[in-house]
């Protein structure tokens, strides 16, 4: 217990410093009366025998020293001491403090908000049981241009049953439904789930049980479900007492039989329902994405040879709907963040590291032109004993002490940042939620102090006097530091020009992009328009009658005083759902390769007038136009469709798409056809990705649309009570979801890349001002210890326009390389997120131009202060101070 003695030892000496001392008097005094009773035995008087013991002890207080020196606790004890000496210091310069105090907060509160959203989106591990044993699949045609498609119902369960390779195979398909019987209809996410999903990501649910397969028994069809954890809590109260409860959804009831884990991946919907394998399953609808757990010992590339071999089989056995199929193997990783969402939060994240290395250089020029000022006094200590490794630790004191108080701003900064970034709707950062001041942030918050103290007061330390401290003593304040400080100074401007450079040219290509993407040519019209939803029950899909609610309603809309247009479609413009098929020419159907995938709506006749989605060629839907699902014989109407601009070029280069025959579904359901229309282009997935090939398809029975838009002559947020009051007037059990203005719809698709170019500007106009902070610091400094000269050149008769000159070139000696060295950074960095770029270049010319311009004003503004108190120095007053 040597360990425990040594704690109670260093307590003792910490805790009770005025025993301790007592003790060791008592000590010496114990030992020089011993030894003044040896010299007395010894025939020595009184007073001889006292002087010897004196001698022979040396003297109490240097024997007291020499223990301090030598006793546990004495270097906590010097440290303790320099920080109480390091805070007086900084109490005595309390601008100086708060500035840096600031500039550190604001770097590290920027710092750790970004943290805190990178790790909970890219380092937090999914609550899956051995997540990196998680893939997820899907089907492929090369043949066909399809390299990526969901799963067919059929060929899933022909995979999950013939597969060697996963521990557990799953499906799912996204569904809505109609929520009744508790409170107010509301429209739910009701998704179809096979019986081992849960398996498959290794979770259990948190109250009830698991789904088996004695709930669908040989079939799709169940009557048992699972809640979402949020749903439960929010519909629920959390009461655990909801298994066993009946929910209806449309036309059916099902019994609650568990609750779901909190997750943002696969677990977030409202309402699960399984569904099971039976006969005539279809073989040829895409609509099933599909999840799968790896068997433990089984790499990715064994997984593919073994779905290789499963292909060719289905090929062989159906070759109708599977001819040239494949399988796509994709990591669980791209699960939370897609590839575009990692590299936007590393580039965030690389450019929190760049403000705050810009903070370290600024701080760190502070400090060195106060420690330079501070020779005297380090120069004094010296002189009285304290060596070079004591004498940095009190200048490293100070940088750190600074750090550490700028961490706890910038903590208070990162917690208000983070909660004010969770109440955006970001789309694409589904762990935001998530992200939070956790141990793991507020450990890397104190390593972050740590390194910005160690680099922030590595250059004052390393400046610290050695030797010829007579020098030092004698000038006091007056000494400059000499060319070494000074050139420091002047480097650790350059790279803060540098790095503010990289980081302006950063959010100037992100703020360009921004405002090329949201200034493209959207292809439809967003202002005074209404989207709401309302989900129609499967017996609507049935008969007539869900065509007769849609006409009704559309009618009823059309009606409305400030109506200019009305229309519905199946899935929502920009933030909906993307069903494709593949589409032909009817002269190529032979040709595999000929074919191409297009996305397709169904459309009520109205819609594109709604929108503003303008006719180029031929005509729009109409009333007399059926749906394309139907039997064709002899007696049948054609199928009509309009296409859009681009899929018109695309299968009918340098002709007149309408009147021409296409091929829907090629290699599916082979329904032929004839394009009526040609619409214009439109940005309908999203105003980043490219004009959408589109097939419009006319609404009717079993074809039915389920978002309707509305076209007003002013804003048309008011008709909200309106609207639902008409729906449940049709169908009080039909509730109207999802009511929003077209704008805003508009608006929420780009916020991932507005939150890039917004926190980037942020963080570059923030080093902008370290920036020039750092130039004005310097020149101000120097100016400062140049009084005397420059009296003296004007009074030998200097111009103040060439003080001016003189002082300006000093100021931006430094600026000049750094804006040189940025360009070349900024241009080597910047072709790492060019897939972030909308409509420009890494190398923009105009982004490049406009930010030298910025900074060299910035400079030319840094410098111009201490150059026209430059000018106002009096020659006599300055003569006489010096």
């Amino acid at each position: 217990m040597a360990w425990w003695h040594r704690m109670k030892m260093l307590w003792r000496n910490l805790a009770r410093k005025r025993e301790v001392s007592a003790d060791l008097d008592e000590e010496i005094r114990a030992y020089q009366a011993m030894l003044e009773d040896e010299h007395l035995q010894a025939g020595a008087d009184l007073a001889t025998a006292r002087r010897l013991a004196l001698l022979e002890t040396g003297g109490a207080q240097q024997i007291k020293e020499e223990v301090s020196d030598i006793r546990l606790g004495v270097t906590l004890e010097t440290v303790a001491s320099e920080l109480r000496q390091s805070l007086r210091g900084l109490r005595r310069n309390p601008s100086l403090t708060l500035l840096a105090i600031l500039m550190l907060a604001l770097g590290m509160g920027a710092s750790i908000t970004v943290f805190s959203i990178f790790q909970a989106a890219l380092l937090q591990p999914m609550p899956f049981r051995e997540p990196d044993r998680l893939v997820e699949l899907w089907e492929t045609r090369l043949a066909r241009n399809i390299d990526r498609s969901s799963f067919s119902l059929a060929n899933f369960w022909d995979v999950h049953d013939r597969n060697h390779s996963f521990e557990e195979l799953a499906a799912y398909r996204y569904d809505n439904a109609n929520l009744t019987g508790v409170g107010e209809p509301q429209k739910v996410s009701a998704s179809s789930v096979s019986t081992g999903f849960l398996r498959t990501l290794g979770v259990a649910p948190v109250l009830g049980r698991d789904f088996v397969d004695d709930d669908v028994r040989g079939g799709s069809e169940s009557s048992v479900a699972l809640l979402g954890n949020a749903f439960w809590k929010q519909q629920f109260n959390g009461d655990a007492n909801v298994i066993g409860r009946t929910l209806r959804l449309g036309d059916r009831a099902y019994t609650v039989v568990g609750v779901l884990p909190r997750s943002h991946v696969w677990l977030n919907d409202q309402i699960y329902i399984p569904f099971g394998s039976g006969p005539n399953m279809n073989r040829g609808s895409w609509e099933f994405s599909v999840i799968g757990r790896l068997a433990k010992g089984v790499s990715l590339e064994a997984a593919s040879i073994d779905l290789e071999q499963i292909a060719a089989s289905l090929d062989q056995e159906y070759p109708q709907d599977n001819k040239g199929m494949g399988f796509l193997l994709g990591s669980a990783n791209e699960w939370v963040a897609r590839t575009n969402t990692r590299l936007a939060l590393w580039v965030l994240l690389g450019a929190v590291g760049l403000l705050m290395l810009i903070a370290c250089l600024n701080v760190a020029n502070l400090l060195l032109a106060r420690g330079t000022a501070r020779h005297r006094e380090i120069a004094i200590r010296a002189a009285l004993g304290a060596d070079r490794t004591r004498l940095t630790r009190f200048v490293m004191m100070e940088s750190l002490l600074l750090s550490a108080l700028g961490a706890l701003l910038g903590l208070g900064i990162a917690f208000l940042s983070l909660r004010a970034m969770q109440t955006l709707q970001i789309q694409g950062l589904s762990r935001l939620d998530d992200a939070s001041l956790n141990p793991w942030v507020l450990g890397a918050a104190v390593f972050i102090a740590l390194m910005t103290g160690l680099l922030a007061g590595l250059a004052p330390a390393v400046h610290v006097p050695n030797g010829a401290i007579t020098g030092f003593i004698r000038d006091g304040e007056r000494q400059t530091g000499g060319r070494g400080a000074n050139r420091l100074r002047a480097a650790l401007v350059t790279g803060e020009v540098a790095l503010s450079f990289v980081l302006l040219v950063g959010a100037g290509l992100l703020i360009r992009s921004f405002t090329e993407l949201v200034n493209v040519n959207h292809g439809f019209q967003s202002e005074n328009r209404m989207l709401f939803s309302v989900n129609m029950p499967s017996s609507y899909w049935q008969d007539d009658s869900g065509k007769q609610f849609i006409d009704r309603l559309l009618g009823q809309l059309e009606a409305l005083p400030d109506t200019l247009a009305v229309g519905s479609i199946s899935h929502r413009p920009v933030e909906g759902g993307n069903p494709g098929m593949s589409i032909a020419t009817h002269a190529t159907t032979a040709d595999a390769a000929a074919s191409h995938w297009a996305g397709w709506r169904i459309t009520s006749p109205g819609y594109f007038r709604a929108i503003g989605l303008p006719l180029l060629r031929g005509r729009l839907i109409n009333d007399q136009d059926l749906s394309v699902w139907r039997p064709r014989d002899k007696a049948t109407p054609a199928r009509h469709v309009v296409i859009s601009a681009a899929l018109a070029a695309l299968l009918f280069p340098n002709e007149d798409a309408v009147g021409k025959q296409v091929v829907l579904w090629k290699g599916q359901s082979n329904l032929n056809a004839e394009v009526v229309g040609v619409v214009g282009n439109n940005h309908e997935r999203g105003l980043a990705d490219n004009p959408a090939l589109t097939v419009y398809i006319p609404y009717g029975p079993g074809a039915l649309t389920s978002e309707f838009v509305i076209h007003t002559r002013g804003n048309p947020s008011g008709l909200a009570p309106i609207i639902r009051s008409m729906v449940a007037g049709l169908d009080p059990r039909l509730p109207v979801a999802d009511l929003r203005s077209f704008d805003d719809i508009v608006h929420r698709s780009v916020s991932p890349q507005r939150l890039n170019a917004s926190l980037l500007g942020v963080f570059s106009g923030m080093a902008l001002i370290l920036a020039m902070i750092g130039i004005y610091g310097v020149l101000s400094y120097s100016m400062s210890h140049r009084t005397a000269e420059i009296g003296l050149r004007v009074a030998l008769g200097a111009s103040r326009s060439s003080i001016l000159r003189t002082t300006v070139v000093q100021g931006m000696r430094p600026a000049l390389p750094g804006i040189l060295l940025g360009a070349i950074a900024a241009w080597w960095l910047s072709q790492a997120f060019a897939n972030l770029l909308f409509g420009i270049k890494p190398f923009d010319p105009l982004t490049y131009a406009a930010v030298t311009v910025l900074l060299s004003l910035t400079a030319l503004a840094a410098c111009y202060l201490p150059a026209r108190r430059a000018m106002r120095i009096d020659p006599a007053v300055a003569l006489r101070a010096e």
